[in-house]
């Protein structure tokens, strides 16, 4: 009963975005309030101090563990409120633009870890395929970093697009990102590259 009142009482916080501090303030006043009605209550019942004790102990004990349920389920949804907000926002900033009918543009801004990566995988592939894009522009202007990890994910969101015939091509390839991925020894040989947007839209304009 503790366990799933504690559920309740933590998603009622989460809900109304209130702090966990609100609900322990509150297990602490009826604390109080009902432990000195247990001490009114011995003295009436002329409890000896073994008894008291024993009532005390064992109310103490019920309060602490309504603390462990509130104190832990508000943990769990603000954690997963905390997710799914992070991969909401994961989402919006890896948008696949539409520019014309047959391509679009994905403006990478940021870090590209492993989340964000599937994200991309996710979202280039049900658009691509919503849109019926023939041409899909990765534009990697404002990606600080380009390492192995990231260059691999790169290739198999070009691999699994490729395999729906939608031709991939990479814009914003600055200096320093080509050198890197030279000194990675990465093999760009089939994709098509430039180094600003603008001349990767003339270029599938006129592929196109």
């Amino acid at each position: 009963m503790l366990e799933e009142w504690g559920r309740e009482v933590a998603n009622l916080l989460v809900v109304l975005q209130l702090p966990l501090d609100v609900a322990l303030e509150e297990i602490s006043y009826y604390r109080n309030i009902i432990g000195e009605i247990i001490k009114e209550e011995a003295k009436a019942e002329t409890f000896t101090f073994d008894a008291f004790y024993q009532v005390i102990s064992r109310f103490n004990l019920v309060v602490d563990k309504a603390v462990h349920w509130v104190s832990k389920s508000y943990m769990t949804d603000f954690a997963n409120k905390i997710q799914s907000a992070r991969y909401a926002i994961d989402e919006l900033s890896i948008p696949v633009v539409r520019i014309t009918k047959e391509i679009g543009v994905i403006p990478l801004v940021g870090d590209l870890d492993t989340n964000r990566a599937q994200i991309l995988m996710e979202n280039a592939l049900q658009h691509g395929s919503e849109y019926k894009l023939n041409w899909l522009i990765i534009d990697l202007y404002a990606v600080p970093i380009i390492d192995t990890m990231v260059a691999d994910q790169i290739f198999k969101v070009i691999g699994a697009l490729r395999l729906l015939g939608i031709q991939v091509v990479l814009s914003g390839i600055r200096a320093e990102i080509a050198q890197t991925m030279v000194n990675l020894g990465l093999d760009l040989a089939d994709i098509t590259t430039f180094s600003s947007l603008h001349q990767a839209v003339e270029y599938v304009n006129q592929a196109d």
